[in-house]
Parts: C-alpha cells; structure tokens; sequence
C-alpha cells in the first residue's frame, strides 16, 4: 500500500482500495491469539481434536481475522479515525490459508462537521473463499 495520506476531498464513492494480503495463517499465530484473547478452543490450536471434529485441521479465531481486516483498513487510511466496524463471518479460515481483503467505497458523507466514508470490505482465501464480509466507517479531515 502507499505510504500516502489520504484526504477527504480525494475519495470518491466507487474508489477500490488495492488489495492486501497476508502470508499463510501459522499455527504459532494461532496459539498467540489464543494466548493474547484467552480464547483456548482446542480448534484453534490441536490439529487431533479439530480433525475429530469434522474439520480439516486447526482454524483460525473470527477474531483475529476481524483485526487483520481492520489492520489493512487503517493501512490504506493513514489518516483516518475509525469509527465504526461490523464484519460478518461467512466461512472458515484455516490454517496455511493465505487471505487477500478488498475494499470499495460505497458512501461518503459529511455529519455532525465529520467528514465520514462507508468502504465495504470483505475477505478472501487463495481458494477465493470468501470469509468474511462487513463495512468500515471513516472519519477523515479534508
């Protein structure tokens, strides 16, 4: 991503935000995030027990890809505030998958004298997965 700030006066609604992308999920991400969120799920973290259950192999928390999404939002808005996330969870992400996440402004506005714009944002696997989809709320000086 550029290391350019962006204004508000230069969004336009139907603007495309280049597209991120992160190495292959690891397993010792994993147990990080389980150890940082206190989240413990053996899904997370025990291939054995999540092969048990149906799946093929360790996944990864909801959670951490909601902040690797908000993570390549508030790259691209450098200067922006965020204020407002919501994301919904369509699939599974697995270990070893490799995730791209998108962007597209799809409103800019002005209230309460805050320059704001909506970017839908959605998340993808190497298998064109979709995972994850939801919309962002930016506040940006002008």
């Amino acid at each position: 991503m550029s290391n350019k700030k962006l204004g508000f006066n230069e969004l336009k609604v139907g603007m495309k935000l280049p597209e991120g992308k992160i190495d292959p999920i690891t397993r010792m991400q994993l147990v990080d995030y389980a150890s940082a969120s206190g989240d413990y799920n053996l899904l997370h973290y025990d291939e054995s027990f999540a092969r048990k259950t149906g799946l093929k192999g360790c996944i990864a928390h909801g959670m951490l890809q909601m902040a690797m999404c908000a993570s390549y939002i508030m790259n691209w808005a450098k200067n922006g505030t965020l204020k407002k996330f919501k994301l919904r969870f369509s699939d599974i992400v697995n270990e070893n998958d490799v995730l791209t996440f998108k962007g597209k402004i799809i409103n800019k506005y002005q209230e309460s004298n805050e320059n704001l714009i909506e970017v839908r944002v959605l998340t993808e696997t190497q298998e064109k997965r979709i995972t994850s989809q939801g919309s962002v709320i930016i506040s940006f000086s002008t």
